[in-house]
């Protein structure tokens, strides 16, 4: 048995059995890594999360909700869904943005989008939507379902939402009554092709959109998704097809719609480096743009480092 502990766990010392403790299985299975201030293992050995109410932080055993939920006849197994976390990540999320645009000195805001292909579920979106209006936090829509969704649920038009994916028709006309709302909906472009589309809504609407596109950028990342980074990239923009979207803008005198830049190098990316690097690369093309008369606004940045699990 001893040897078995040894195994399980190669960063400490052998621990007979009668010596293991809460604390070794909590370091075993790395749960105050992933947990971080929100779940732990108490002394006596039972899985808590951690919530909190203004100042006061209360520990509360999952066994004893799982208990609960049980003694109301629920069965089992079931998702919890706990709101306190998801205001505090909220939170947490932009208050790190808001520390270091104050360190460096930066001159804009950053605003958050939430996937909400992630979690569709209503109670989540909903929250996001309500807690996260003191920030501006916004949502992405990647089908026409989501952007109704989106459209229904923010209340705050300093919030974004970001459409992405295929964009038909429908697609395109229901960002554009968001626009007429007051929403700032921007339509991020994946091919040059997509945007004859938007421009014919437009003009048969009389709505002017708000445009972004997607590049391709040349830098690479580090890990699993080196294959697919750079110029092996099947998603976004080449240059020539940037260069061709902003003649087209051109000559339709819309050139001013286009106001955001999104690159996604990728997720799980291991090296803070490659971002810094992707992040230069796509500041050289929002440049450019500017200087092609654009007057651009938005940099939107997809992706990010590796989360140890």
């Amino acid at each position: 048995m001893t040897q078995t502990h040894a195994n399980l766990d190669t960063h400490s010392p052998d621990v007979a059995p009668e010596e293991w403790s809460a604390q070794h299985s909590s370091k075993l299975y790395g749960v105050r890594d992933w947990g971080t201030d929100y779940f732990d293992i108490s002394a006596d050995g039972n899985a808590v999360v951690s919530l909190q109410f203004g100042e006061k932080t209360i520990h509360v055993p999952l066994i004893d909700i799982v208990n609960g939920m049980k003694e109301r006849g629920l069965d089992m197994p079931a998702v919890l869904r706990i709101e306190n976390l998801l205001d505090l990540r909220i939170t947490q999320l932009n208050e790190a943005f808001a520390r270091a645009i104050k360190t460096a000195g930066y001159k804009n805001d950053y605003r958050g989008v939430f996937p909400i292909k992630v979690n569709q579920q209503c109670h989540v979106i909903e929250e996001i939507a309500d807690y996260g209006r003191r920030y501006h936090h916004g949502l992405e829509a990647g089908s026409k379902a989501e952007l109704i969704i989106a459209i229904s649920q923010l209340r705050d038009h300093d919030s974004l939402i970001i459409c992405n994916g295929y964009k038909d028709e429908e697609f395109i006309e229901l960002g554009l009554y968001a626009r007429q709302m007051g929403i700032k909906c921007f339509f991020v472009l994946e091919t040059a092709t997509e945007l004859t589309t938007i421009l014919e809504r437009s003009k048969a609407l009389g709505i002017e959109p708000l445009i972004g596109m997607r590049i391709r950028l040349a830098s690479t990342v580090e890990g699993h998704w080196n294959g697919d980074s750079g110029d092996r990239s099947i998603f976004g923009l080449s240059t020539n097809a940037l260069l061709e979207v902003v003649e087209q803008l051109k000559k339709a005198d819309m050139l001013h719609c286009l106001q955001l830049l999104h690159s996604h190098l990728g997720s799980q990316i291991p090296n803070i480096r490659n971002i810094r690097s992707g992040v230069m690369e796509a500041c050289r093309f929002y440049t450019g743009l500017i200087e092609e008369g654009a007057p651009m606004g938005y940099m939107d940045l997809g992706g990010g480092l590796a989360v140890d699990y």
